[in-house]
């Protein structure tokens, strides 16, 4: 085995530290076995351990951080190995990354280094805030849709998400559907898209894993309008009909109207509408 370099964290100079790409390329280096960091900042715990880094003797944080100033380093490792027990360490990484903007920074870099194999195996997908939709799983998710689908009508209904899923068993789109059939719109003859906070998701990627399981309220607009605006550049629509619920989607929707990328919108009001983010 290569002798592995010490890095302490004493010895960075503030610069390197706040600019995240030294600190994320050495998080990088420590996980191939290529250096131990030493002295890092509590908080860093949860991360080291997600990415296999190799690191010793952290100490209390230079300020105040919450839950981190208040454990020593063995309980906080307790801690996060019965996270990473219960499918849960990416979700404790992400609150921390909430508390320390560095650490945030850090792990959104290391995020588009890793695969989607890297993430944790858990039934539940708790999408918690910006931090999460950088998830190498739902990242990877959104690459499939734009790789793997293809217009097959001309036009298409949006619709929204639905807790229960497959979308197609919930209650929700099944409320939908007897609108839009009342409408004279035949469901065989249109392309089914959810939009929810996750991205654009077509009806054959409605039984992904990452799509049965994940849960969101809290929704990146300005990410939505992006993924419809590369959706609906690769897979063109003559008519949309928007189902969303969601005022603030169906405006994205309305954007990529003007800009040429769909053709007509309608609106149908399906019984519903909703003034909080949806999941």
């Amino acid at each position: 085995m290569s002798r592995r370099a010490i890095v302490r964290y004493e010895s960075l100079r503030d610069d390197w530290i706040k600019g995240a790409d030294l600190v994320a390329r050495l998080v990088s280096r420590s996980a191939g076995d290529k250096a131990v960091l030493v002295g890092f900042p509590r908080q860093w715990i949860p991360l080291f351990i997600h990415y296999g880094a190799k690191w010793r003797a952290t100490v209390y944080p230079r300020s105040f951080v919450s839950i981190a100033s208040d454990l020593t380093e063995t309980q906080l490792v307790n801690i996060c190995l019965r996270a990473r027990k219960e499918g849960m360490l990416r979700t404790l990484i992400e609150a921390f990354s909430s508390l320390d903007p560095l650490l945030a920074d850090v792990l959104y870099k290391l995020d588009r280094r890793a695969s989607a194999s890297d993430g944790d195996q858990s039934r539940l997908l708790p999408l918690t805030g910006w931090q999460s939709y950088g998830r190498p799983e739902v990242l990877a998710l959104n690459k499939l849709v734009l790789a793997s689908t293809e217009s097959s009508a001309n036009v298409a209904v949006l619709l929204p998400c639905a807790r229960k899923r497959p979308y197609a068993a919930s209650k929700t789109h099944q409320r939908i559907w007897r609108r839009l059939e009342a409408d004279g719109i035949n469901r065989a003859k249109v392309d089914k898209i959810v939009v929810s906070s996750i991205g654009v998701i077509p009806e054959q990627l409605w039984n992904h894993p990452v799509v049965l399981a994940y849960d969101s309220g809290v929704p990146d607009i300005y990410r939505i309008l992006r993924l419809m605006r590369l959706f609906f550049k690769k897979s063109y629509y003559a008519a949309v009909i928007d189902c969303l619920e969601f005022k603030p989607y169906s405006d994205c929707l309305a954007i990529v109207a003007q800009e040429g990328l769909v053709g007509s919108v309608r609106v149908i009001q399906c019984g519903r509408k909703k003034s909080l983010p949806q999941p």
